[in-house]
């Protein structure tokens, strides 16, 4: 499961994230509704089907407090692995495929309906991953996805040297297209899953909060989320018995790690565990002064002029 978040610089169709989001809407809109209607159109947390019309009114809409060279939405891909579209597929319609086409309109139907609610939980693990107190599930964003079934090979792909610019890719490409409101559904929180910093503990108009997102967590709590809700865990009827054994196992651990790991950074980041917080911090600045102590000097007189400004006690 590999599930990105791109940069303005980098989101399909539109210049960059500071104003309207009509462009990434028309873009994401490119395959035929009218082969197409039961999946055509977007879907959001709680309705399947929601018009482009819909979508960019609400979006332009959801950013009161920002201002105009503030980012105003993001564009999330979730892209499942051929064997994870493979196994989605078997579990949904008891067929084996190779290509999307090769099952009927009802089949079709059910699998995109099925990628949906999965999208759903990945976007509940997007707005956990924020670990904010008021946002707590997708249900607290503003976001709506789109699944798209198809990928075509780019006019800078090695492909398009033999004529190919254009075409479309074989095999399963089923994958989900997310815009995202860079503000929560009240208009009060500020989400920027671009933010350099993984989850430390800031001072923001003198409240002490949590800024910034794990990208890595996000996609790890993606792929948890499909192993758990779909059975989904490599090698696991295997014909090789080592191979087997071997799943079973990491199958088991790589769940007890994603949990524990989550479970204390929660508690780090909202006040546990204070102590063991303050000694890691003088460890890892007394590590920066034997690296680099020049550079170590300046950011510890950064750090100290900030706790001057803001009256914050470390």
């Amino acid at each position: 499961m590999y599930c990105k978040v791109h940069r303005p610089t980098a989101t399909p169709g539109s210049p960059d994230n500071k104003g309207r989001c009509t462009l990434l809407v028309e873009y994401l809109s490119k395959e035929g509704r009218t082969e197409r209607p039961y999946y055509d159109n977007f879907f959001s947390q709680q309705n399947d089907f929601v018009t482009p019309a819909t979508v960019r009114h609400h979006m332009d809409n959801n950013h009161r407090t920002l201002g105009r060279n503030a980012d105003k939405f993001y564009m999330l891909t979730i892209n499942p692995s051929a064997d994870e579209q493979r196994h989605l597929i078997e579990k949904v319609t008891g067929k084996k495929v190779s290509e999307f086409s090769e099952l009927s309109p009802n089949e079709q139907e059910k699998v995109i309906a099925e990628l949906k609610r999965y999208a759903r939980g990945c976007m509940d693990g997007y707005a956990a991953n924020f670990y904010r107190d008021k946002v707590r599930d997708g249900n607290d964003l503003v976001w709506y996805g789109r699944v798209e079934t198809e990928r075509h090979y780019k006019n800078d792909d090695p492909q398009a040297k033999d004529g190919m610019g254009g075409e479309k890719k074989p095999g399963l490409q089923l994958h989900v297209h997310v815009i995202v409101s860079r503000m929560d559904r009240s208009q009060t929180v500020s989400l920027s899953p671009l933010t350099k910093s993984r989850g430390n503990r800031q001072v923001l108009d003198g409240k002490e909060v949590v800024v910034g997102f794990d990208r890595s967590e996000w996609s790890a709590r993606c792929a948890s989320h499909f192993n758990q809700t779909y059975g989904y865990y490599p090698h696991c009827h295997s014909r090789e018995g080592n191979l087997r054994e071997y799943s079973r196992n990491w199958q088991l651990e790589n769940e007890m790690r994603n949990e524990a790991a989550a479970k204390l950074k929660q508690e780090l980041l909202h006040g546990e565990l204070r102590e063991e917080r303050r000694l890691y911090a003088n460890a890892f600045r007394l590590y920066r002064f034997v690296v680099n102590p020049k550079k170590a000097i300046i950011a510890e007189l950064k750090r100290l002029g900030t706790d001057l400004l803001t009256g914050r006690d470390r």
